[in-house]
C-alpha cells in the first residue's frame, strides 16, 4: 500500500463535458469513449448530483488527441503547426 495516495479532484459533469466537448447526457450515459470515467453520486433524491475524476478527464482527452493526431495529422516543425495528411 503506498504511503502517498494520488491527488483526485472532483469536477462537475457540466465542467467534464465542456473538457471533452461533449454534451451532458451523452457523459451521464458514458457514451462515446467516458465509459470508463469514474461517476461519483453526491447526494440523494432528486437532487442528487454527478461528478467526474478530473484527472481521468484529462487523461481521455490527452489520448483522444494523440490518437488523433497520430492517424490524420503530422507535425511541422517547421512552421510549428498540425498539418492534415490526406
Amino acid at each position: 500500500m503506498p504511503l502517498i495516495r494520488q491527488k483526485e479532484t472532483l469536477i462537475g459533469l457540466c465542467c467534464a463535458a465542456t473538457l471533452l466537448d461533449l454534451d451532458e447526457s451523452t457523459v451521464r450515459q458514458k457514451k462515446c469513449g467516458t465509459e470508463n470515467l469514474t461517476h461519483i453520486r453526491r447526494g440523494t433524491g432528486k437532487r442528487q448530483r454527478v461528478s467526474l475524476i478530473l484527472e481521468e478527464v484529462i487523461a481521455l482527452k490527452s489520448s483522444l488527441i494523440e490518437e488523433a493526431m497520430g492517424k490524420n495529422f503530422k507535425f511541422s516543425k517547421n512552421a510549428g503547426t498540425l498539418k492534415l495528411v490526406g
